[in-house]
């Protein structure tokens, strides 16, 4: 286990990351023909983008499953080798992915998706709080009374307010067709009609065609050739007022759980409140007030070891492993104090956590007010 450990912890330590574009193009919702697609620029993110925003989902499925993290990060880490990192353009390893047995290559695909299409939705759709959608639905059942049938989409998300509600379906195909009736757009939106109570005031169907290095045949790569984020949005008004405190706790569990700190997580899920952290002496974070002047900053602390039970600790050998890879090269991971203490103060969310617009070296800022400090970046 040591060197499996090792490995990757080196393997990260040694990305140089390469930033990667994909195509960007809007559709209509008539169908989601071709010839209506609107043109978007590119959009870009590197590996630690991309690792970090796929964590986030996959620890979004099973919050109540703290024997299930180390999936997360070994899920996190198998992206490195998957992508080929000698191109500014986002290009799978064809090469790798022959090599995947058929229900790997669609794990790896949707995981992958997952990871760049939320990453798109909260920075550049600027729905910044996403959760996932049997969570949302099973806890906010007394308050939204989510009425489905069906096959249902992905997530949850709310706007930059807090106050707007929306459903999110996430693609991702290597051959498939994104257009058209028969499309993945049409079943991404299929799923979101599946949903009929309450109203909710945007849909967002999303799916990311994926595209090869062609490594295999050894050929030239067309200079062109990219990946693509293909999407539609649509909006409509509700008038019905609802309680959207938990879900932004929701959002919040995952990140939480990132870390390894369980018993927020519990009481996010069982009581619906946030633990307040403690400014000075916490066990878990330690607050920075001069990395991002006027913008005070909670890091994990490097000693943390999980709030795990010692039979766990035996068992899982998260500790160790985490240290080495968030650590590793200077690595930090926190968020921003503001994003988190109105959930904290006294439980209500009434203020909009905006994020802070200037540039500070070496940190990664994402729309939620969560961070990654990276030494080493470029």
């Amino acid at each position: 286990m040591d060197m499996f450990i090792e490995l990757f912890t080196n393997r990260f330590s040694r990305v140089d990351f390469q930033r990667h574009d994909l195509d960007v193009f809007e559709y209509q919702f008539d169908s989601f023909y071709d010839r209506n697609k609107i043109p978007h620029g590119i959009f870009s993110l590197d590996i630690v983008d991309l690792s970090y925003s796929t964590a986030r989902t996959l620890c979004s499925y099973h919050l109540s499953e703290k024997e299930l993290y180390f999936d997360v990060i070994a899920s996190m880490l198998s992206h490195l080798n998957f992508i080929d990192s000698t191109h500014t353009n986002f290009l799978l390893s064809e090469s790798r992915y022959k090599r995947l047995r058929d229900f790997s290559k669609s794990t790896r695909i949707g995981e992958m998706a997952q990871g760049i299409n939320t990453l798109f939705v909260g920075r550049k759709l600027n729905f910044p709080y996403i959760i996932d959608f049997d969570l949302a639905k099973e806890k906010t059942q007394t308050t939204l009374n989510i009425q489905t049938r069906g096959k249902t989409p992905d997530f949850v998300f709310l706007d930059i307010t807090s106050t707007k509600l929306g459903l999110f379906e996430s693609k991702g195909t290597m051959n498939g067709r994104v257009s058209g009736k028969r499309g993945y757009l049409s079943k991404a939106m299929e799923q979101i009609d599946n949903v009929y109570n309450p109203c909710f005031e945007y849909a967002a169907p999303v799916c990311i065609k994926f595209e090869d290095n062609n490594d295999v045949n050894l050929d030239s790569i067309p200079s062109d050739r990219k990946s693509s984020i293909n999407y539609a949005l649509s909006e409509i008004e509700c008038t019905n007022l609802q309680d959207l405190r938990l879900l932004k706790k929701l959002h919040y569990a995952s990140w939480f759980y990132l870390i390894g700190d369980f018993d927020r997580v519990d009481a996010i899920l069982n009581e619906g409140i946030v633990i307040p952290i403690q400014d000075e002496n916490d066990p878990i974070y330690f607050l920075d007030v001069d990395t991002d002047k006027d913008n005070p900053i909670f890091w994990v602390r490097e000693e943390y070891n999980f709030a795990l039970t010692p039979n766990e600790k035996n068992n899982i050998p998260i500790a160790y492993f985490s240290a080495g890879f968030w650590f590793e090269n200077e690595m930090r991971i926190g968020i921003y104090q503001k994003a988190i203490e109105n959930l904290y103060n006294t439980n209500e969310v009434d203020i909009n956590f905006e994020l802070p617009e200037s540039n500070v070296n070496y940190l990664r800022k994402y729309p939620d007010g969560t961070l990654i400090y990276l030494k080493n970046n470029q």
